[in-house]
């Protein structure tokens, strides 16, 4: 509570007024003011609140330091698989915008969690190598481009974010690799995405329709899988009943 104390008048303050007024009207004729004084007034104290005081309530002690964890919830150890492929959009864009030219192929470089981006730019192709937030050029050089692999970007409707963008939207992993392929004459985008229940899933974008398929040669590697295991677990059941078998001997 906060106490303003104001004061209305002051004992020397009416003595000297009343003196004044004494001289002037025995100097003009006046009315007879009988020489006396106002009676001063007793000093009033007026007492206000101030609410800001009370505004404070409990939740406020607990406000400044309730949440200290990180504003994306990350609680450190390893990039999350959104943040990974938004660190790898992010480095194409700087490649992009550093060489002048368009992406064509992302692999993220050894253990260092950096990216090199192949950029393609005129009949140039620039390899620029980004840091692992995706904002910064570390170094680039300069190598020639692929007269195909020209014309196919020329013609391609789906760039080398998008591509990524669809594989991963479809997988629910995160990027690992992706570049500008052909097989038959026909170019696509090649993407990989790792993911949690599978080493990695490898998809096929069309440049030209932005169509999202399954890569067939990834698909009969994982038939392949299937089959040996089932295979596998067949030669344990057989050994399985064999062993069964001879113990039902020697019972007997």
């Amino acid at each position: 509570m906060r106490t303003t104390t104001r004061r209305t008048a002051v004992p020397a303050l009416a003595a000297a007024l009343a003196v004044t007024l004494a001289a002037c009207g025995g100097g003009s004729g006046g009315e007879d003011t009988g020489g006396e004084a106002p009676p001063a007034e007793e000093p009033t104290t007026e007492e206000t609140t101030d609410d800001s005081a009370d505004d404070t309530t409990d939740d406020g002690a607990t406000d400044d330091g309730a949440d200290e964890s990180s504003p994306t919830g990350e609680s450190g150890g390893g990039s999350a698989p959104d943040d990974t492929t938004a660190a790898a959009l992010q480095a194409i864009t700087t490649a992009e915008e550093d060489a002048g030219g368009t992406a064509y192929a992302l692999d993220d470089s050894d253990d260092d969690g950096t990216w090199e981006v192949d950029v393609a730019a005129g009949n140039r192709s620039v390899e620029v190598e980004v840091s692992a937030d995706g904002t910064e050029v570390l170094r680039s050089e300069n190598d020639d481009l692929d007269n195909d692999d020209r014309r196919a970007l020329q013609n391609a409707s789906t760039g080398l974010g998008q591509a990524i963008e669809l594989a991963v939207a479809d997988a629910g992993g995160a990027i690992d690799d992706a570049e500008l392929d052909e097989d038959n004459n026909r170019y696509f985008w090649s993407v990989t995405v790792d993911t949690q229940d599978r080493q990695d899933v490898e998809y096929r974008v069309d440049p030209a329709s932005g169509e999202l398929t399954r890569d067939r040669d990834d698909d009969r590697d994982n038939d392949r899988d299937n089959d040996r295991d089932d295979d596998r677990d067949d030669r344990d059941d057989d050994r399985d009943d064999r062993d069964n078998d001879r113990d039902d001997d020697r019972d007997d």
